[in-house]
């Protein structure tokens, strides 16, 4: 089904078993610790994604997390219901349009298992005037979705990413993530691969609530598609016995992307 493992997704297993086995603590004391968390949401997003037609998506991951000292390494196994003509499809959990021209190929709603996730990442910390935190990280997507429902393309994805932030102050942290990811092409389609941006902030409303912003750019994986491009807010509360809930709104800035997109979630440390 996976077929022949590439050397890309041998260095993408190699940083998530780097991640993994770390045993140097290289980050603060009052961050080190080993645990586990799970956390799950359900986001809703709708857009035409440059067609005549409108596409809406209902995503709901399962994450179960493993961190160590210096590392996590996690698997997110999402389920999915995609109401749309034919002309989208999820790649790597997000809706394009690979289908050209308008006419629509059939309206339909399909649901079903999505395609698994592997991530792992191992972060270096750096003390004093000039602090930040550095990830060093890795996905890999199993075909996991059945792309004769537009679920998936049905090839495996593999990225390599660096994760960045910064504490300005006590009010506010920088936050940047890079990602190159290898698109596998499904049969009949030529797809580019992925370079993808974020920036942000994250800041402190009051006691255990804050507020996260994000803008994101991707590169387009299909010719002639539009950039997506949008804009996130987050809030997110944290209780006294390690459960955090969050809720988050993105606006599309472009076609490549969802017009609205909503979620829900939580992530509970045990």
């Amino acid at each position: 089904m996976f077929g022949n493992i590439s050397m890309r997704t041998l260095f993408t297993l190699v940083c998530m078993l780097t991640a993994a086995i770390s045993g140097t603590a290289l980050l603060p004391p009052a961050v080190q610790g080993a645990g586990w968390e799970f956390s799950s949401a359900v986001n809703y997003d709708t857009g035409k994604y440059g067609s005549p037609y409108r596409t809406d998506s209902v995503y709901m991951p399962l994450t179960l997390k493993r961190s160590f000292a210096s590392a996590d390494l996690s698997i997110t196994v999402p389920f999915l219901q995609q109401s749309s003509t034919g002309l989208v499809t999820r790649v790597g959990g997000k809706p394009v349009r690979l289908a050209r021209g308008t006419a629509a190929i059939a309206d339909s709603s399909e649901a079903g298992l999505g395609d698994i996730l592997l991530c792992g990442a191992y972060t270096l910390a750096l003390d004093g005037p000039r602090s930040f935190d550095l990830g060093l990280a890795g996905r890999l997507k199993l075909p996991t979705a059945d792309k004769t429902k537009g679920l998936g393309t049905g090839e495996m994805d593999e990225g390599v990413g660096l994760e960045f932030a910064k504490e300005i102050n006590p009010r506010l942290t920088l936050l940047a993530d890079g990602y190159c990811t290898i698109i596998g092409d499904p049969e009949g389609a030529d797809l580019n691969n992925e370079i993808s941006l974020e920036v942000g902030f994250y800041t402190p409303l009051r006691k255990n609530l804050g507020l996260t912003v994000l803008y994101e750019t991707q590169s387009a994986i299909v010719d002639g598609n539009a950039d997506p491009r949008s804009v996130s807010g987050t809030l997110s509360y944290g209780t006294q016995g390690g459960v955090q809930f969050a809720g988050g709104l993105t606006l599309g800035m472009s076609d490549g992307s969802p017009g609205l997109g909503v979620g829900a979630g939580f992530n509970w440390k045990f």
